[in-house]
């Protein structure tokens, strides 16, 4: 719509006012008023009701998740103390385990290392808290004497697991690492009742109730079972075949490694003890 900037007159079209001649201009719409409803900012009341609003499920969130980790921590103790007992009841069935147990024997192993270490330190911690118990009232270093012990005997069980495997596979079982693994730990399974005799025998300061279960822990990890592990295997491939010369083999393998080993490593651990030991 056009307006006459003279008289007012509205008209449709042209330059000019049909009534008085005078210029037309475009009128000009009206601005539509801005409808926006501005945003009050929160309070600080409304502010501090979302923080902790969002703190509460966030606290929500993190006891949800402990529980949880809780409850699997629970649920895997107790499939392993199932594993365990299974396994002192009849040893037997070690021979059928599989990859799924891998864990289980890998954590026997270290359970069999741990064990064994303490059931020694607790016992010369005794004798030296007897000896000079007079003159000092500090223990034996534990972690000191315990890491290095814990070592030496990883790596005779890494030695004997390395000869189980070699011999199993010269005798053409199939069976592959962690089958081996989660079945050899799970023979050495019922030997921690021993450790934990010896670690008993170690607390009271009875050399008769350590030792014995040590020693009998000792030829059973590393003579007895290697070698009724690999003849179980070679029977398993061939039963008329080399199955007895295979578990001699196996036998003489972990001995010499032992000593070659033991002449550097294992040498070097124990004269580690013997300083830490002998500067107390």
């Amino acid at each position: 719509m056009l307006t006459c900037s003279n008289c007012g007159t509205k008209q449709n079209s042209g330059k000019f006012c049909e009534e008085c001649g005078g210029p037309l201009e475009m009128e000009q719409t009206a601005v539509t008023a801005d409808t926006t409803v501005p945003v009050n900012p929160p309070s600080e009341g409304a502010q501090q009701s979302a923080a902790t609003s969002t703190s509460a499920v966030n606290a929500e969130q993190g006891t949800k998740q402990t529980q949880e980790t809780v409850e699997a921590i629970k649920g895997g103790l107790s499939n392993y103390w199932s594993y365990l007992l299974e396994l002192v009841k009849n040893p037997t069935t070690a021979f059928q385990t599989g990859t799924n147990n891998f864990v289980n024997g890998l954590v026997t192993l270290i359970l069999f290392a741990v064990t064994y270490s303490i059931s020694l330190y607790w016992l010369a911690n005794s004798f030296f808290k007897k000896t000079f118990g007079g003159f000092m009232e500090e223990s034996l270093p534990f972690f000191e004497i315990n890491s290095r012990l814990v070592f030496g005997i990883i790596i005779i069980l890494a030695i004997t697991l390395g000869s189980v495997i070699a011999i199993t596979k010269l005798a053409k079982h199939t069976d592959g690492f962690k089958t081996i693994l989660a079945q050899f730990g799970s023979l050495v399974a019922p030997l921690l009742a021993l450790n934990l005799i010896a670690i008993i025998g170690g607390l009271s300061s009875s050399i008769a109730l350590t030792m014995i279960p040590l020693v009998i822990s000792n030829i059973l990890a590393f003579v007895i079972i290697p070698v009724l592990y690999v003849y179980e295997k070679s029977s398993q491939v061939n039963n008329k075949g080399q199955k007895v010369y295979h578990s001699f083999l196996v036998l003489i393998m972990i001995t010499v490694i032992t000593y070659i080993l033991g002449n550097s490593i294992l040498s070097n651990t124990f004269e580690e003890l013997e300083d830490i030991l002998y500067y107390l």
